[in-house]
């Protein structure tokens, strides 16, 4: 669910590699059709500084209410055209019943409010919602690494499909990218890194810090 301006090669890449390492059905949709059309509907509903071409991204001049509104509506999108893929795939496919739509926002970026409302937040199962940024990329070096038939620390023998997920810069990937390298990254946005997230999700949890006591410990 990427979006042609946006979505880097290496994402899409890395997308297909995972799914074919865990033997899931993988489809490559372009989501940016349907942003056009709704940057449309607005301009031409309420015009602006653009005129009806409606709004743009910062890098094509636009301010950062533009910019944000662009982010967040191709956030919702994901989610709207996830929830029809749960509902019509086992229908175009030939089977029975639907699907669930799984989540992936971490509980860092709850906690940091770095997130869009009705995007990958709402799923029907967020299986790392309660799960940190940095636990999370443990688990994944452990499910990278190979089987262990005589002892209980095995991997899961995922390999590269899914090294190559926890060393790529964390992007919601939703700015254009520049000559296809994307430039937009979490922690640039958040202003703060995951491993500093971390810290302030364990005073938070661990020792039930709010924000007052949670400024004097650090």
């Amino acid at each position: 669910l990427g979006s042609a301006p946006a979505s880097s090669q290496e994402t899409r890449q890395r997308a297909a590699s995972l799914a074919t390492a865990i033997g899931s059905r993988h489809a490559n949709l372009d989501i940016w059709p349907v942003v056009s059309a709704l940057q449309l509907v607005f301009g031409k509903a309420f015009g602006g500084k653009n005129g009806s071409q409606g709004p743009r991204f910062r890098a094509h001049g636009g301010e950062i209410s533009e910019n944000i509104a662009l982010q967040n509506m191709q956030a919702r999108i994901r989610m709207v055209i996830a929830y029809m893929c749960a509902q019509l795939v086992p229908w175009a496919t030939g089977s029975s019943g639907t699907l669930l739509v799984l989540g992936s926002s971490n509980v860092d970026e709850a906690l940091r409010g770095y997130l869009t409302k009705y995007d990958c937040s709402s799923a029907d199962v967020n299986p790392i919602g309660g799960i940190s940024k940095s636990d999370l990329r443990l688990f994944l070096k452990w499910a990278a690494t190979e089987k262990d038939q005589n002892a209980s620390k095995g991997g899961l023998g995922l390999g590269s499909s899914v090294s190559q997920i926890v060393d790529a810069v964390p992007t919601a990937e939703l700015e254009p990218t520049e000559n296809g390298i994307t430039v937009q990254t979490d922690e640039a946005d958040m202003g703060m890194t995951y491993d500093e997230l971390t810290v302030y999700g364990r005073l938070r949890k661990l020792q039930h810090c709010g924000p007052v006591s949670m400024y004097f410990t650090l």
